[in-house]
């Protein structure tokens, strides 16, 4: 059940942690404040990028360009593995990507409705820069000093993070772009070119 006391903590621009299919997520609003927050509470350098998690393709379509092959990429693959790149509508904070942000789209049912009810959330592992990431979503809390009011009590697989994809013309791929994996996870490079040459 999601309380009413996360959706309000995330709302004010406090970070919160949220299960996803592999690791605990730390997430808050994309504004100015709440990132200051997040970004110290990490102790994680301003120049490293976090993603934004969302709950569906529509509501990613309200922060980024999300062309129609970007759709049938996403469809084609298991929902939550991939994090795509993709054109912001409107400049944002340089640490979610400025102009260019990293969306991935939540399969967790109880992250859809917290996603649902506050909109996108950074998606950055809930631990300390450079601490191995725990499993469980309490003991993340534990681990970086928060209370029960900002986490969902989930434990989560520990499996492959999500393949992060950049294409610099989505619209292009029927055309022949290619699709540029930056971190391979789940999906693997090889699926990703295959799907690539499928469409080409």
């Amino acid at each position: 059940m999601l309380s009413d006391a996360i959706v309000e903590r995330a709302i004010s621009g406090f970070p919160v942690i949220y299960p996803t299919s592999n690791l605990p997520a730390l997430g808050c609003v994309p504004t100015t404040d709440a990132l200051d927050r997040l970004y110290k509470l990490k102790q994680r350098k301003a120049e490293m990028k976090v993603s934004l998690a969302v709950s569906d393709l529509e509501q990613a379509a309200e922060i980024v360009e999300v062309d129609q092959n970007v759709v049938r990429l996403l469809s084609d693959f298991p929902t939550g593995s991939l994090t795509l790149v993709l054109p912001a509508l409107k400049q944002m904070d340089e640490r979610v990507g400025g102009g260019k942000i990293a969306i991935r789209v939540i399969d967790t049912p109880i992250t859809q409705l917290l996603l649902k009810r506050v909109g996108p959330l950074t998606a950055t592992s809930a631990n300390l820069s450079g601490i191995e990431p725990e499993t469980d979503c309490a003991s993340a809390a534990l681990a970086l000093d928060l209370d029960s009011n900002a986490v969902i009590p989930s434990n989560c697989t520990g499996g492959p993070p999500s393949t992060l994809i950049q294409c610099h013309d989505y619209a292009g791929l029927m055309s022949g772009e290619q699709l540029l994996v930056l971190r391979e996870g789940i999906v693997s490079k090889s699926e990703v070119k295959a799907w690539s040459m499928k469409m080409n």
